[in-house]
């Protein structure tokens, strides 16, 4: 059932009711968190809590209005010309188990490459490219060019990274969209990628929020497949990941510390949750592929997991990094961002979290080039 306000007329009036309430919530806002006592957070600059604020409504307005962004994604890939690329479905026999097309099947898919394409017919075995796929709780789209510009000038200086790829998968829309279509997706780009020339130990996977969910169930897919046609990547960065996703997603997300102050809603989780979950969930094997809480495994790929101490998924990002420690072999580093809230990666330019930033890549390239430890890092 869609909100009534998701359909014209009254989109339109929803939309500038929003716009009203905006123009007269700022202003106050602005005076209220002059005061260093009335913000969420004593360490939090005024920024940071007047971008929350719109962060907030903005997400309401999108469930409320059932708005994807998805027109703002295409307008960029568009615009983008020559680094825009389409990742056509591979050979199907690398989509099994789980994956195997039924309701849901795989489809080409597109991506935004910073500062550009690799160059064909040049030797890409030296590239260093980090394949990024943006959050959005399965239903809102955030692979933007701005987006892409914004993590390759963090990953480009100081994780030593060549190339950025953002890549943009299937929102959950309808049935032929829900779990398990993404990760479709994530095989699909990642074989691209591959086929361009690549050294696996060169594409470094990286996800926030919701798409680090994604992360992790393509490495879990990756090591039970086993194929020569996708070998191993080099690492994998999981930012703010949404570890513990259940169908009372919402009610879920209120019980979670720091929930009050953090930038996420119950609303947008819980519409994710009800547009992602397959049918007739949970079935036998489903659950570890969506929920990883709980469900460790062993993989022999360099794990690092990121979590901002102001964020409501901090203790389950930073349990599930205990949990996949724990597993022989495992090499894990969990990073904790202090009073930082949801989803650095996304914001930190406008959040002015910029060292913040940094510290953390920086804190990614020593333990890919470094660590080889099975224990974690709770630093």
């Amino acid at each position: 059932m869609f909100p009534i306000w998701s359909k014209q007329p009254f989109k339109a009036l929803y939309t500038l009711l929003f716009i009203i309430k905006l123009v007269a919530i700022l202003p106050l806002a602005a005076i209220i968190y002059s005061l260093r006592s009335a913000r969420p957070h004593p360490e939090w600059s005024m920024r940071m809590c007047i971008l929350g604020l719109l962060v907030h409504n903005f997400l309401d307005y999108y469930v409320k209005t059932r708005s994807n962004r998805l027109a703002t994604i295409q307008a960029d890939h568009r615009k983008a010309n020559g680094r825009f690329a389409v990742a056509e479905v591979a050979n199907p026999g690398l989509y099994s188990g789980l994956l195997t097309p039924g309701i849901a099947k795989p489809a080409p898919v597109g991506g935004i490459w910073y500062p550009g394409p690799p160059t064909p017919g040049t030797d890409l075995r030296h590239e260093k490219v980090v394949l990024h796929f943006p959050g959005g709780a399965f239903v809102l789209a955030y692979g933007t060019d701005d987006y892409a510009r914004n993590i390759a000038n963090v990953m480009t200086p100081h994780l030593k990274a060549t190339k950025t790829f953002l890549a943009q998968y299937r929102l959950s829309t309808d049935r032929e969209t829900r779990f398990p279509a993404a990760i479709q997706d994530l095989v699909t780009f990642y074989r691209y990628t591959l086929s361009l020339g690549l050294d696996p130990k060169n594409i470094i996977l990286s996800g926030d929020s919701a798409a680090a969910n994604l992360v992790i169930a393509l490495l879990r897919y990756l090591e039970d497949l086993r194929s020569p046609e996708l070998p191993l990547p080099g690492g994998a960065m999981l930012w703010s990941p949404w570890v513990h996703v259940t169908a009372e997603a919402g009610r879920d997300y209120t019980r979670c510390r720091n929930s009050e102050m953090d930038s996420l809603t119950p609303s947008v989780l819980q519409w994710g949750v009800d547009s992602y979950l397959p049918e007739g969930y949970p079935t036998p094997d489903t659950p570890p592929f969506i929920s990883p809480l709980h469900h460790p495994f062993r993989t022999s790929v360099p794990l690092f997991i990121q979590a901002g101490g102001g964020e409501a998924f901090f203790d389950q990002g930073r349990e599930f990094a205990q949990e996949m420690a724990e597993i022989r072999g495992n090499r894990i580093r969990f990073h904790a961002t202090d009073y930082v809230p949801h989803n650095i990666i996304i914001a930190y330019n406008n959040l002015g979290l910029n060292r913040q930033m940094e510290d953390a890549v920086k804190d990614v390239h020593k333990f890919l080039e470094q660590v080889d430890s099975r224990q974690v890092d709770l630093a």
